[in-house]
């Protein structure tokens, strides 16, 4: 009986780390050259880290130096059939841009930003959307 309950409590502790471990939050850092919306907000360029919380919608941004940080909700996405590389991914109309997909890589599911009552404006006035992609680095 008590080899039984060790064995059971063993197994139990085994799949808690494995769950642990497939459900890790993750973090990439991007130099991003140009000022940027996130939702409302206006971040300046500069080198940014994302945090992805793992069982969480909610994604976490913040400057390498800790000057300007952001909390956002986002959506997830999973329409690729393939792991995708990291990158960010914002929509530019004219000299505005605006963030709007989040790839932490080794995965093909990415969260997508919701657009801002701004973004919504300009889409409908500007002439096309423009996407930017910038390549991101795991953080270390």
């Amino acid at each position: 009986m008590k080899n039984q309950a060790t064995r059971l409590v063993t197994i139990g502790i085994a799949l808690a780390a494995a769950v642990a471990v497939h459900a890790q939050d993750k973090t990439i850092s991007a130099d991003v050259p140009f000022s940027f919306y996130m939702g409302s907000s206006l971040m300046p360029q500069g080198v940014y880290r994302v945090n992805e919380f793992a069982q969480s919608a909610v994604v976490g941004i913040d400057t390498a130096q800790g000057a300007t940080s952001k909390a956002v909700t986002t959506i997830n996405i999973d329409r690729r059939k393939q792991a995708e590389p990291a990158k960010l991914v914002f929509h530019r109309y004219g000299s505005n841009y605006f963030l709007a997909e989040i790839w932490t890589g080794d995965s093909s599911a990415g969260r997508a930003l919701a657009r801002s009552p701004r973004e919504k404006e300009l889409a409908k006035s500007a002439a096309g959307t423009h996407l930017a992609m910038i390549a991101v680095y795991p953080n270390r």
